[in-house]
């Protein structure tokens, strides 16, 4: 489905192309993001504040190719039960702490041992991690396993300085430190969540802000409105029946993109006693149901047009 919001990817780029002079971004975010601890946390708007904040083993480019990131290039043996990787050099956390092939294995090694982690089940096809040189990492694999990869695109993949990781334990959250282009200042829960940007970042000289602000006001007409009067200069995710004023609106423009997320309907057939009907018993009821979904008249009912039309939830 299309979805009128700012991806992850865009964010990245808008926050390494706007002009010297720009001081300070001011983003309205949807909701509030939950804690900034990328092993615990499990929330939409937290991905888009973890691209400034903390980068990742790998990412994904706007044709969502898997790229490389903090790790160089990658290769895997030909049983596919083992995955090593190749580490950028440059690269220290905001709290100083060099990041290398033992950061990582302590970052993969957190992600599967933390009792809080919920990076767990995405980590599960790795048997062990471990420093096969100064900056090179190998995961070993139970079987072979195709989505760890992309799996290290996201937050099992974003890395944090063991150094405050060992010290902060569960509340790391509280105070985040990552390797990424902004180092985190305050969060006020509710409120507000602020960078600012970290001079010994790797690519500090594609930086051209100096402090991101995120505010979290859901509301979609309220976001709308302190856009329009300058409170913020950027918002995530609009109403679909403000796409015509957005668009109608001198000074303001509309980033349009088909997202990997989708929305769909599930059916719990393994309910118990309340899965003993015909839409949990007969799969000929729920692909009758299916086919009964006139998407498109949802697409311009509920979306406004906006939105594309979809039957399964593979991009």
């Amino acid at each position: 489905m299309t979805r009128h919001l700012l991806t992850v990817t865009a964010l990245a780029a808008l926050l390494t192309a706007l002009p010297a002079a720009a001081q300070e971004m001011r983003i309205g975010l949807g909701d509030d993001a939950d804690i900034l601890d990328p092993d615990q946390s499990r929330t939409f708007v937290g991905r888009i504040v973890y691209a400034g904040l903390c980068d990742k083993l790998v990412d994904l480019d706007a044709d969502a190719q898997i790229i490389p990131m903090l790790a160089t290039d990658w290769t895997y043996s030909d049983d596919g039960l083992q995955l090593v990787m190749n580490l950028r050099d440059d690269v220290v956390f905001h709290d100083g702490t060099a990041f290398d092939a033992d950061a990582v294995v302590a970052n993969i090694t957190r992600s599967m041992t933390l009792p809080e982690s919920r990076r767990k089940s995405e980590l599960s096809s790795v048997a062990s991690v471990e420093a096969t040189g100064p900056l090179q990492v190998t995961f070993t694999l139970t079987a072979p396993d195709a989505s760890l990869i992309a799996q290290l695109s996201d937050r099992a993949g974003m890395m944090i300085s063991p150094t405050a990781a060992e010290a902060a334990g569960a509340d790391f959250g509280q105070n985040p430190v990552c390797s990424g282009p902004f180092k985190f200042v305050e969060r006020i829960q509710q409120d507000r969540i602020v960078l600012e940007k970290f001079a010994d970042y790797y690519d500090a000289d594609r930086i051209k802000i100096e402090r991101v602000t995120y505010r979290p006001i859901p509301d979609t007409t309220v976001r709308l409105a302190n856009l329009q009067s300058g409170e913020l200069d950027m918002v995530e995710r609009i109403a679909a029946t403000d796409v015509g004023t957005v668009n109608q609106t001198d000074g303001l423009s509309l980033q349009e993109v088909v997202g990997l997320g989708y929305m769909a309907i599930y059916a719990n057939i393994g309910n118990g006693d309340r899965a003993l009907t015909p839409m949990g018993e007969d799969a000929r009821v729920r692909q009758a149901f299916s086919l009964a979904i006139d998407r498109e008249a949802l697409n311009q009912v509920v979306f406004d047009g906006t939105a594309r039309a979809g039957n399964q939830p593979f991009p």
